[in-house]
């Protein structure tokens, strides 16, 4: 992403009014209308009045702060040298200036919170508690001014609901609302009467233009390409090995007998297996037919049994989790080895030292590379 963009005169005229210190500004709308950019500049703006910023994105599958997955945080501080003129330069006779040498977002993150996915869609409660975690490290610093950047996921009811329940958890003193205004009250009708909240509306940016699903993915790629650009792989044994969001890694490692009973109770060969509390979670060499699953439930007097297949690892995502509970890294999966009882995982050189010897969990996305 360069460091040019389009100011129209409204965003410099609703700049005025909310770009004051201890504010926090959320910005919401579908895709392709210009939230991002519009986020920049708030940024340049409060940067071109002295303001410590914090930039948290919240957009998981167009994320500019971090990799894609993920919730990213940038915290920015006004340097005298490079001032930037987003805020302080005439808007011409057409109501558009094009701004130069503003914040270019390289894809690094002060910090992150992993979520998993490159979509809300099933990933609601993850979505929500990363940008409650995000928001309230950002406060805990001393900085001046937040804004939060958002998905386009507005449409649906769930994403209704995912926008409400989001503009509660972070609490702004602004919510910017880019695109048709009939649009986007089915969110912010019940706030309208709410003195804690000031709702603002914009048009989209007349200079936006509608992007494709490949154009998206293309972006992606290549956010994740820089981001492993400097990378190696590390072996995890599966014994070191402390996860979440996943069925694996949580119980007991079935030894070479009962994986020799399970390879004949499922007629196919069972590579992995650990038990639970009553549960059973396998990689087989096939995926096993609903018959088979109950049959294995009930010779084994077993209430859950999970069967995936090698595929299941290859290329996944997972995010690196340090002592402090918090995201200090994303790796992916590149092989697994079920003799050695390994994972190789790939992350950036810088956090190499911590994956190999401070990973306290490794959280597993649903999200796998290809």
């Amino acid at each position: 992403m360069d460091g040019t963009y389009q100011v129209n005169h409204d965003w410099k005229k609703l700049a005025n009014r909310i770009v004051k210190p201890q504010q926090t500004v959320l910005v919401i709308g579908t895709t392709d209308v210009g939230k991002s950019t519009f986020c920049r500049f708030l940024a340049d703006s409060a940067l071109a009045k002295g303001f410590k910023v914090a930039c948290v994105d919240t957009d998981i599958g167009q994320s500019q702060i971090g990799p894609p997955t993920t919730i990213g945080i940038k915290s920015l501080a006004p340097d005298e040298t490079s001032q930037s003129p987003a805020a302080q330069a005439p808007v011409s006779d057409s109501e558009q200036n094009r701004t130069e040498n503003a914040i270019v977002f390289d894809g690094t993150a002060d910090a992150l919170y992993f979520v998993g996915d490159v979509s809300p869609q099933g990933h609601l409660l993850g979505l929500l508690a990363g940008t409650r975690l995000m928001i309230d490290s950002v406060r805990d610093t001393n900085t001046d001014f937040v804004v939060v950047d958002t998905t386009g996921y507005i449409h649906d009811p769930p994403a209704v609901i995912l926008k409400q329940h989001k503009i509660e958890l972070i609490r702004p003193d602004h919510l910017v609302c880019i695109g048709r205004s009939t649009e986007l009250e089915q969110i912010t009708a019940c706030y309208s009467q709410q003195t804690w909240l000031n709702i603002h509306y914009l048009p989209p940016h007349r200079s936006a233009r509608a992007k494709s699903s490949k154009a998206r993915s293309r972006y992606r790629k290549n956010q994740f390409d820089t981001y492993f650009s400097n990378s190696d792989v590390q072996q995890l044994p599966f014994e070191q090995i402390s996860a979440g969001r996943t069925p694996f890694f949580i119980g007991r490692i079935a030894n070479e007998k009962e994986l020799e009973i399970l390879s004949r109770l499922s007629e196919t060969e069972v590579y992995y297996a650990e038990w639970g509390n009553r549960t059973l979670c396998l990689i087989a060499s096939k995926p096993l037919s609903k018959a088979t699953v109950t049959h294995i439930k009930t010779y084994l007097s077993l209430t859950r049994v999970t069967v995936e297949v090698p595929a299941y690892f290859q290329r996944r995502l997972v995010g690196l989790i340090g002592s402090t509970g918090n995201t200090y890294a994303i790796g992916v999966i590149e092989d697994v080895d079920f003799q050695k009882r390994e994972l190789s995982i790939r992350c950036p050189f810088s956090n190499m030292d911590d994956a190999a010897n401070h990973a306290c969990a490794i959280q597993f996305g649903n999200y796998q590379l290809k």
